[in-house]
This record gives C-alpha cells, structure tokens and sequence, in this order.
C-alpha cells in the first residue's frame, strides 16, 4: 500500500509518490554486494573503471581532485579530469593517479575531449567548473554529445546550475542522469521548474539524490525511492559533495555492468534501479566516512579526512 508524504513544494507531489522507505533501505545493501567486482585477478585494468570528471578552474582545484580521488578509492581503475588550463598543474600535483586534460577552455574544445569519451564508462560534470560563459558553452555542447554517446551522466556542484539555467539540455537521454543538488541547489532547480510537470519536465531517466541532514532519493517510480539518515555529523566543511559524486560514478559503473544480477521483485525500470543503488550505496559509504572522521577529528575535520576512512568504511558496510 503506498504512502503519500506531504511535502513543501506541490510539485513533487505531482511528481513523486512515496513508498515506505523500509523496504529499500533493506533490499540495498544486499544488492551492492552484488556489483563489487571481484579482486581474482579475472580483470584487467579499466574494468573496475574508467570515470571522466569535467571541472576545474582557476579559482577551484580541490572539488575535481576530491571526486576523483574518491572514486579511485572506492574501486575505479583510472580517472580523466577535464579541466581548465589554469587548474590543471594544481590537481595533477595533487596526485599522480589522475590523468589530466587541460582542454575546456581550448579552442576547438569539443573536438579534442571527444575521442576521450568512448573510453569512458561513466562522466560526473560540475566539480569546480566555476560559471564562465564560454565554460558553460563547451559544458552545454559536451552534455548534449553525452546524450547521443549514450554515457551515464553524475552532475554535481556548477553543473546543477547549469542545467538550473537550461534544463531542456538533458532532453531526450536515454542514459542514466544523476542530479546531487544540496538544500539551496534543490530549490534553485525547483524553482525555475514551477511548471504544471514540475520536476517531471527533467525526464524520466533523471535521478535526483537530494543531500542533507538526511539524503532522499528523488525519481519517476516511487518503488525505487529512499531516504538515509544514519552516520553522517554536524560538520559541512567543504568537498563532501565532491566525494559523493566521485564515489557515485563508481558504484554506478558496477551496477551496469552486473545488471543482470539486481532484481527487487517489482517491475521497474532497470536504469533507474541502477541508479537508486548506486546513490544508495555511495550515501551511506560517504555518511559512515564522515561519522568516522568527525568522531577522530571533531571540529577540525575535513574532506581530505573523510577519504582515510574510504577503504575502512567500505569493507564494514559491503565486504564484511
């Protein structure tokens, strides 16, 4: 029997129908265990992987670093950050695992990031890119030529704003699309949707996870629909998105490629039941590193804190 959940805005209403969240909150974690790839040597490099992060600008380094980084951590074998000129010698002395592309603000731009997508498994699109016109510009083009590619789609931080300012971009794709809009991102976005469809006109194979004090899964069939509120802390210093994001992509590559394996017993759509766990998995992963952190760091944790406790965090809640 469905449970209708009386929200603020009426057109989530309109769009969402809730179901108890117990049952998914159960069903889950049982299913990320599902997707892990195996560490039998049966892979070889890029497998477990290859995951595009489009961000970085002259003001911001740290956002692409943390969500690269994280997925790394998680499992993914490589990462490709697509960046901004002035930003690029910054990250890659962050770390030498990321391989680094100074091209956005390239001319002929979209041309020299494109043979770079057919080998990527999954984009994540906002992390540092900043709001410079002729960004947006590249960005705008790029998600269109994602949609035709077929490439799942994590948008984050910039990202969300600019498809707040032009939603019809994610028109049309048959791919997964991932939104990670904070509390202000959310009624950003909301707000310039307050048409009769509300976040209806997004698509039906948007997810939105919604982040906060807890973090709710947002998408068309309210089966596949979640709400987390255990871990986390007080403290928001900033990058926690940024990792959410990174870890996102990864456990996203792992649904699709096990899809055979995740089944919940209801008929819905399989891109959206992806997509729900890999948000899932990533939002209580990320919320179990932050209580970790903060419990050993209290008021001077930071992001690059919550990254130690990846690999720890990981096998308590999915290989244990």
């Amino acid at each position: 029997m469905s449970v209708i959940v009386t929200l603020r805005a009426p057109n989530i209403r309109k769009y969402f129908t809730f179901r108890p969240y117990s049952t998914m909150e159960w069903t889950l974690p049982k299913l990320v265990k599902r997707i892990l790839p195996p560490l039998d040597g049966t892979l070889h490099k890029g497998q477990a992987g290859r995951i595009g992060i489009v961000g970085g600008s002259l003001e911001y380094t740290g956002a692409p670093y943390f969500a690269g980084i994280s997925a790394l951590k998680v499992g993914a074998d490589l990462l490709h950050i697509f960046c901004s000129t002035p930003a690029a010698s910054v990250i890659k002395s962050y770390s030498p695992e990321l391989i680094v592309h100074p091209l956005l603000d390239q001319p002929n731009a979209i041309d020299k990031i494109t043979p770079w997508l057919e080998r990527l498994h999954v984009l994540v699109i906002g992390p540092g890119l900043g709001r410079e016109i002729d960004t947006f510009t590249v960005v705008s083009q790029l998600i269109k030529l994602i949609g035709v590619k077929q490439i799942p789609l994590i948008i984050d931080a910039d990202g969300l704003f600019l498809i707040t300012e032009k939603p019809e971009l994610l028109e049309n794709f048959s791919s997964p699309v991932i939104l990670t809009p904070n509390k202000i991102e959310f009624e950003r976005l909301y707000n310039k949707l307050s048409t009769s469809a509300g976040l209806a006109e997004l698509g039906k194979n948007v997810t939105i996870l919604r982040k906060g004090q807890t973090d709710e899964l947002l998408c068309y069939h309210s089966n596949l629909q979640w709400k987390i509120n255990t871990g986390g802390s007080g403290r928001r210093c900033g990058g926690q998105g940024d990792i959410l994001s990174g870890s996102i992509a990864t456990f996203l590559h792992w649904a699709i490629n096990s899809s055979n394996k995740i089944e919940i017993g209801v008929n819905v759509d399989k891109m959206l039941l992806l997509s729900s766990l890999s948000c899932f998995a990533a939002a209580k992963l990320v919320r179990l590193c932050n209580e970790k952190a903060f419990k050993a760091k209290g008021r001077s944790m930071l992001a690059v804190d919550m990254i130690e406790y990846i690999h720890e965090s990981f096998q308590e809640l999915y290989e244990n």
